[in-house]
C-alpha cells in the first residue's frame, strides 16, 4: 500500500517552524563568551530534526542547509568551535533563509537554489577558519554520505544510532524521557530573550513560544504536563470555531428556555427555574472553558520582537533594551494574527524616533542604552498594550505646526491627548527626512484603522524629553460581546458596553442647536445627537431628545449622543456575522440572536456618527 506523504506536510512545516523559532531565540539569548553546552545542545537538536523530517519528504534544500548547520554546532559543543558575536549574527541570517525555504514548500513555490548555496556557503566559511573540514553533500540533496560516527550514514532517509544526545523523532515525536531532550524541552528551561544586545532575560517567558507561519490554521492548546505525557496537543482551529458557536446556540437556546419558563403555571415555573439556573451555570462554565481554548499567550506575539529591536538597532546604530512584561496574558486567536503588523509599526517607531542615539541621551545626562517595554495586561473584559520609550517624548509645537500646514485645526490651547491623536491623521508626519524606516505618515494611520477593525482603542502619552507610550485596549474576544440592550420602534440594537459613557434624560436646558446640529451640552462638553431612528429608518422611533434616552458613547474618533427609545439592559451576546449571511450594512457590526428568538443588530459605534440618514436601507 502507498502512503500519501503530502498529508504530513502540514505538520512538519508547523513543527520546522517552531524548531526555527527555538534556534532564533537561543541565538539571542547565547553569550558568545560563555555559550552554555545546554543551549548548544538544543540548537543542534532543533537542527537535527528539520533535517530528519525533511529527508523523510525529500525537501532537499531544507536538508542542504540543516546538515552544515549541525556540523557547525557539533564542533561548537565539543569545544572545537568558538561562537562569536559575527557568527551569531550570520546564523540568524541562515534562520531567516530556512524560514523561506519553508514558505517555499509549504505554497509548492520552486526553491531557490541560490539561497541554499548562499546560505551553505555562509556556514562553510564559518567552520573554514577553525580548519574544520566540512564533508561535501554527496547524496544528491537527498541521500546523506557515508561519514565518521559523528555523522548521519543513513542516506538522508533512516537516522543512524545515534548517540544519547540525538532526536530520533524527526520532528514529530518526542524521544523517551533521559538525557536527551526534544528541541522545544531544552526551550523551556533557557529564558526568552528579552534585552538588545543579547543577553539572557527572566525564565518567566520561557515556556512560550513564537508562532511565525503565516496564516497558521492550527492552534496549540496547553494542558496539565505528566511525566509520561506531551504538554499541549494540536486542534484545527475550524474545529475550535465550530465549538465556539456551538456554544453561543447553547446560550441561545438556555435564554429562550428562560423566557418560556415565565409563561408556566407557578408550581412547574418553580421547578423549571431551578433546572434553568443550573443549565445556566454550566453553560457559563462551558463557554468560559471553550473560550480558553481559543486564547493564547501574547507571547506569541512578544517573542519576535527581539529580533526586530536587535536588527533595527544594529542598523540606527542604537543602543536599545527591550523588556517584555504581560506575555503570560492571553488574548483570542484571531486578535494575536491582526496585532504583529501594528505592534511591528509601533515598536520601529519607538526605535526611530523615539529612542535617541547613545550620543544624545549621554549628553542628555540619560544612560547610553535606551528602553523599550512591551506591556501586556488584562483589565476587565479588556485586554491593555502598551509600547513605552524613554527617548525625547513628542514635540508639541512640531506636531501642531505640522497640522496647521495640513490644514488641521487645532487650538494652542488644546489638551496634550487631542494634540497627540494627530499623529494618527492620514499622512501626517513630523520627521524631517524619509528612511526605508519610518517617516512617510502612511504607517500611523493604518495602525489606528487596524486597531478600530478589531473593537479597540488607541491612547497616547508622552512627557517631553522623558518619552512616550501607545496603549492599545481591545476586548478579550471577537467571538463574545458585552452590551447594552436599547429599543427604538419596535427593534432591537446593541451597544458595545465599553463605548458608553452614560446614559441620561436631558432637561431643555442641556439642549442647544448648533450650525443646525441639535447638541447636548452636559459637564463641559458639547455632544452631537444622533437619533438612531433615523439612521436606521424607523419612522415610530421617538425623535424628542426630551422624551427618549440619550447613550453617551465615545469611540477613539469622536462622541456623541446617541437617542433612543429605552434601554433593556445589560447582557453579553454572541457576535454573528451580518455579511456571511446577509450583506454588509454600514454603522453595524454584527448581530445576535436574543432570548426569544429575535435577531439585534450589534452597533459599530466607530463609524456610526459618520453616516448620513439616507444612506442605510
Amino acid at each position: 500500500m502507498t502512503i500519501d506523504m503530502s498529508q504530513f506536510h502540514g505538520v512538519f512545516l508547523e513543527e520546522s517552524a517552531e524548531h526555527l523559532d527555538d534556534i532564533e531565540h537561543l541565538l539571542m539569548a547565547l553569550d558568545p563568551e560563555q555559550p552554555e553546552i545546554e543551549d548548544l545542545n538544543c540548537i543542534f537538536r532543533a537542527a537535527h530534526s528539520i533535517k530528519g523530517g525533511a529527508g523523510i519528504f525529500g525537501f532537499d534544500a531544507l536538508i542542504s542547509v540543516t546538515h552544515v548547520m549541525e556540523n557547525l554546532f557539533d564542533q561548537a559543543r565539543q569545544g572545537q568551535f568558538n561562537i562569536s558575536q559575527k557568527v551569531v549574527d550570520e546564523l540568524l541570517v541562515v534562520v531567516d533563509t530556512l524560514r523561506r525555504l519553508l514558505g517555499a514548500y509549504g505554497s509548492n513555490e520552486p526553491v531557490d537554489w541560490q539561497l541554499v548555496a548562499d546560505a551553505t556557503a555562509t556556514v562553510n566559511s564559518l567552520l573554514q577558519p577553525a580548519a574544520v573540514k566540512v564533508e561535501p553533500d554527496t547524496g544528491f540533496g537527498f541521500f546523506e554520505p557515508l561519514a565518521s560516527a559523528a555523522e548521519d550514514t543513513a542516506f538522508g532517509f533512516f537516522e543512524p544510532l545515534p548517540e544519547v544526545t540525538a532526536d530520533d523523532g524527526f520532528g514529530f515525536f518526542e524521544p523517551l524521557d533521559g538525557p536527551a531532550q526534544s528541541a522545544t524541552a531544552g526551550q523551556s528551561e533557557q529564558a526568552s530573550p528579552v534585552v538588545v544586545p543579547p543577553a539572557p532575560a527572566s525564565a518567566k517567558e520561557a515556556d512560550a513560544k513564537a508562532s511565525s507561519a503565516e496564516g497558521e490554521q492550527k492552534i496549540i492548546v496547553e494542558r496539565r504536563k505528566t511525566d509520561n505525557d506531551t504538554s499541549s496537543i494540536r486542534v484545527d482551529i475550524h474545529k475550535v470555531d465550530s465549538l465556539v458557536n456551538l456554544v453561543g446556540e447553547l446560550v441561545i437556546t438556555q435564554s429562550m428556555l428562560t423566557l418560556i419558563g415565565e409563561e408556566l403555571a407557578e408550581h412547574l415555573s418553580e421547578r423549571l427555574a431551578t433546572a434553568l439556573r443550573e443549565l445556566e451555570r454550566n453553560t457559563r462554565d462551558l463557554q468560559e472553558g471553550i473560550m480558553s481554548i481559543r486564547m493564547l499567550p501574547m507571547s506569541f506575539v512578544f517573542n519576535r520582537f527581539p529580533r526586530v529591536v536587535r536588527d533595527l538597532s544594529q542598523k540606527l546604530s542604537k543602543q536599545v533594551e527591550l523588556v517584555i512584561e504581560g506575555g503570560h496574558t492571553e488574548i483570542d486567536k484571531s486578535l494575536i494574527e491582526k496585532l504583529v503588523d501594528p505592534l511591528t509599526h509601533l515598536v520601529r517607531n519607538s526605535l526611530d524616533h523615539g529612542i535617541e542615539p547613545a550620543e544624545t541621551r549621554r549628553a542628555l545626562g540619560k544612560p547610553e542604552t535606551g528602553k523599550l517595554l512591551l506591556k501586556a495586561e488584562q483589565k476587565g473584559g479588556n485586554i491593555l498594550i502598551s509600547v513605552q520609550d524613554d527617548g525625547g517624548g513628542l514635540n508639541r509645537t512640531k506636531i501642531i505646526a505640522k497640522a496647521r500646514e495640513r490644514g488641521i485645526e487645532i487650538s494652542d490651547s488644546a489638551p496634550d491627548s487631542d494634540v497627540w491623536q494627530l499623529i494618527m491623521a492620514p499622512g501626517f508626519s513630523t520627521a524631517e527626512q524619509v528612511t526605508d524606516v519610518s517617516g512617510r505618515g502612511v504607517g500611523m494611520d493604518v495602525v489606528r484603522r487596524n486597531i478600530e477593525s478589531m473593537g479597540g482603542k488607541i491612547d497616547i502619552s508622552s512627557v517631553t524629553g522623558q518619552g512616550s507610550g501607545i496603549h492599545v485596549r481591545l476586548p478579550l474576544t471577537l467571538a463574545i460581546l458585552d452590551g447594552m440592550s436599547v429599543s427604538v420602534s419596535d427593534q432591537q440594537f446593541i451597544v458595545p458596553l465599553v463605548n458608553i459613557v452614560e446614559s441620561v434624560q436631558p432637561l431643555p436646558e442641556h439642549l442647544m442647536l448648533i450650525s443646525n446640529q441639535q447638541m447636548l451640552f452636559l459637564r463641559d462638553l458639547y455632544w452631537p445627537i444622533v437619533k438612531l431612528g433615523e439612521l436606521m429608518q424607523l419612522p415610530d422611533a421617538i425623535k424628542d431628545p426630551l422624551v427618549g434616552i440619550l447613550v453617551l458613547v465615545e469611540s477613539s474618533r469622536n462622541r456623541f449622543a446617541m437617542l433612543v427609545d429605552d434601554l433593556l439592559g445589560q447582557q453579553q451576546v454572541v457576535i454573528k456575522s451580518l455579511e456571511q449571511h446577509y450583506r454588509r450594512v454600514d454603522g453595524v457590526a454584527g448581530a445576535t440572536i436574543m432570548g426569544d428568538g429575535s435577531v439585534a443588530l450589534i452597533l459599530d459605534v466607530e463609524s456610526l456618527a459618520d453616516i448620513p440618514a439616507t444612506s442605510i436601507n
